[in-house]
């Protein structure tokens, strides 16, 4: 029986593999105890090996089971973050064209604003420089406007005074001495002729002569008196026109620097704003990325340990099925 027993053991180990051959050997051993103790030692023992092989099923089923959940969060997780961080280069891309569009755009805000700063000023400066030349400018005109009427009114009362006969007491007169000083500008010839006409009264040069130089002289300052007179009116019109259209230029650019000084602003708080979220979403971008290539690692290197274990369970289950063929083979009916 033993000869038997052994020569079964080696047909067994020649067909199968090591487990199989461990488990037949199982299988012998329990069948001989079988034997010893006068019981069915074949039907108990093929019982307990599909009992084992039961088990070892169900256990392949459960690890299954158990392995499908692991492999679908796998799957759910890794397209998650898949997605997350398609999204995330997305963002990083939109947010560093905004960043470069409004950073542009702020180089040329500002441009313009130091511009429009530039045209305030100098409208500022030609505004106040016609300013300073039009008061002088009217400064003038009332002291020569002044001057001239002032000499008219004198040449006039002195030309009714000669008419009147009463040229030789008009020089001691306020209108004598400003006769003196109208005629002060006069030509040397006509200025001694009026001043000895008037000392001598009617012994000097005729009074026809006189009367006719004053009158002369009345008709040159009246001429110059109406001259100054209309420079001065397109003088301060001239002004009043700089004036309005300067104010238009200036009022134009503080609008423009009032407008741009906000914008320049809105796109500074853009800027920076998109730049601290570049950086959050770049700082979860690496995240993210770390991430996924932990959990496609540790994917890859579970689903390898499952799929060796469940090699190694369906190994058991063929060997134990060739171990329970060979216990309900003729030879085992004839070795037990």
């Amino acid at each position: 029986r033993r000869c038997a027993t052994s020569l079964l053991a080696r047909r067994s180990c020649a067909y199968s593999a090591t487990m199989r051959c461990a488990i037949f050997l199982a299988g012998v051993a329990a069948v001989q105890l079988e034997t010893q103790m006068n019981a069915n030692p074949i039907r108990r023992v093929v019982s307990m090996l599909q009992s084992m092989q039961k088990k070892v099923e169900k256990e392949a089923e459960e690890e299954e089971a158990l392995f499908a959940k692991f492999e679908c969060s796998c799957d759910t997780s890794t397209k998650e973050l898949t997605a997350s961080v398609a999204d995330e280069k997305q963002q990083i891309d939109d947010l560093s064209t905004a960043i470069e569009t409004d950073s542009a755009q702020k180089k040329q805000v500002d441009e313009e604003l130091v511009k429009h700063n530039a045209e305030r000023d100098e409208a500022n400066k030609v505004v106040a420089e016609a300013t300073s030349l039009r008061k002088k400018e009217n400064k003038d005109f009332e002291s020569e406007s002044a001057d001239l009427k002032a000499n008219l009114d004198a040449m006039k009362k002195a030309v009714a005074a000669i008419e009147k006969g009463t040229s030789s007491a008009f020089l001691q007169t306020t209108d004598g001495a400003a006769l003196l000083k109208a005629v002060s500008g006069a030509a040397d010839d006509d200025k001694e002729t009026i001043t000895e006409y008037f000392q001598q009264g009617s012994q000097g040069a005729g009074s026809d002569e006189i009367v006719g130089i004053l009158k002369t002289m009345v008709e040159e300052m009246s001429d110059r008196l109406a001259e100054i007179e209309k420079a001065e009116a397109e003088a301060a019109a001239n002004f009043a026109g700089l004036s309005s259209a300067k104010s238009k230029e200036i009022e134009a650019a503080t609008q423009a620097i009032e407008d741009k000084t906000a914008r320049t602003g809105e796109l500074a708080v853009k800027i920076a704003t998109d730049s601290n979220d570049l950086k959050s979403v770049q700082g979860a971008l690496a995240a993210d990325e770390s991430y996924l290539e932990e959990l496609t690692k540790d994917c890859a290197e579970k689903k390898k340990l499952y799929e060796e274990a469940k090699q190694t369970r369906a190994d058991e289950v063929v060997a134990i099925a060739d171990t329970i063929k060979i216990l309900n083979s003729d030879d085992a009916l004839e070795l037990f």
